[in-house]
């Protein structure tokens, strides 16, 4: 008690001054947290601007920002999930579709031979709508008569269908005459006010039959752009525009003979030789083993092809001192999905990108396994393409998958 007596803050003394001192305390803590809280904040902004920066950058090639596709899918989501309703409500309501069926009233009892009968005819039951399919309708109780009470039918005779449903003529009543049934022709529905009528269907009015129209496809046009003159031994297809080993069908054959017609003409004119054949096609792969593929180079900033995959194209020497070109096809995640053969040039070795990448779309995809390693395999004519070996089928087929989508990727890089 003597320490906070003789305390002092200021002017203040004792307990006034060690409140005061308490609460600048409180309130020098709440600002340094005000501070604080207000830095993290900044930071956070900053780096959310950084992000937005980024991203619009990244979608400006697209023509939109990256506000603009969180919006865009956001509105895809809403969609999906108002089409997801609708399809559940619709589901719902077909459920919840019940035929509620009536069953007839009850029929009276025949009455006795010689008693009177007491009930109108008009109130006697009538079978519901859904009798009408039976072949044979049940009879309507006839009136006591003494001619029908005395004389029995006899069993030489018949007993004909359509008479049980005709009635007799009705007993003379003083109150009310009831008016007779005709015949078993008339509507038995138009007596039953419960059941509604069967609704007529229509028959739909058949089509007129037209002539099938002949659906002729299109045919793909010729591609001469990598027509690199005759070679022996290999022929140009314009229709995937490359070479292949072989001899050619006969249309296409044909149109070579008019491509070199054509050719020829121009360099009569040129006089010029257009055409030159040469021993082999040196854009042809090379019979040489594979050279080891090197790890893809990283590129500055933002790279593209983390997206889109990408090839690689790199040379090495071979046995005999002269220079090859390769190249190697690579995912997204820089795994290998596809290691070319060796050729001659660097012109050559992007002409078997072109044709490679022609293949990947027209080709035929199987998976095969050599040495107890599986691999996809493209085949498109006299050409065969073998995919990174794998450890089990499941793999050997998703590369398909990938081969298809990064294999048409138009980032080629040299190395």
């Amino acid at each position: 008690m003597g320490f906070i007596e003789n305390f002092k803050f200021g002017a203040l003394e004792g307990v006034a001054a060690l409140i005061v001192l308490i609460a600048v305390a409180i309130a020098v803590v709440a600002i340094l947290i005000v501070v604080i809280l207000n830095g993290i904040k900044s930071l956070k902004e900053h780096s959310d601007a950084l992000e937005d920066k980024q991203e619009d950058e990244f979608f400006a090639e697209y023509g939109i920002t990256g506000e603009e596709m969180r919006l865009n899918q956001q509105i895809a989501d809403m969609k999906d999930r108002l089409r997801s309703k609708r399809r559940l409500k619709g589901e719902l309501d077909s459920e919840n579709q019940v035929v509620v069926v009536r069953e007839p009233d009850p029929e009276p009892a025949p009455a006795a031979v010689g008693e009177a009968i007491e009930a109108p005819v008009e109130e006697a039951p009538v079978p519901a709508a859904e009798d009408l399919s039976v072949t044979e309708p049940e009879p309507i109780p006839e009136p006591v008569q003494e001619e029908s009470a005395s004389e029995p039918i006899p069993e030489s005779e018949p007993v004909k269908e359509p008479e049980p449903v005709i009635a007799p003529e009705p007993v003379a009543v003083e109150e009310k005459k009831p008016e007779p049934i005709e015949t078993a022709e008339q509507p038995i529905v138009s007596f039953a006010p419960e059941t509604e009528p069967a609704e007529a269907v229509e028959e739909p009015v058949k089509p007129k039959k037209t002539a099938a129209k002949k659906v002729v496809p299109k045919k793909k046009p010729d591609d001469w752009s990598r027509y690199d003159g005759d070679y022996e031994g290999v022929y140009y297809d314009p229709e995937d525009a490359c070479y292949y080993e072989g001899e050619p069908s006969p249309e296409v054959a044909a149109k070579l003979a008019a491509k070199r017609a054509e050719l020829d003409a121009a360099a009569k004119k040129n006089k010029k030789e257009v055409i030159v054949k040469k021993v082999s096609a040196p854009f042809l792969s090379l019979k040489t083993p594979k050279h080891e593929r090197k790890a893809p180079e990283k590129v500055k900033g933002f790279d593209e092809a983390v997206i889109y995959g990408k090839y690689v194209i790199e040379h090495d020497k071979d046995a005999e001192g002269n220079e090859e070109y390769y190249y190697t096809l690579y995912d997204p995640s820089g795994n290998t999905l596809y290691e070319s053969s060796n050729y001659r040039s660097l012109e050559y070795c992007k002409r078997a990108i072109a044709r490679f990448k022609t293949h990947v779309m027209v080709g035929e995809y199987t998976i095969d396994a050599d040495n107890g390693k599986f691999f996809f395999v493209i085949t498109r004519k006299t050409y065969v393409h073998a995919g990174a070996p794998q450890k089990n089928y499941d793999e050997a087929f998703k590369l398909v998958g990938q081969v298809k989508n990064y294999g048409m990727t138009d980032i080629i890089r040299e190395q």
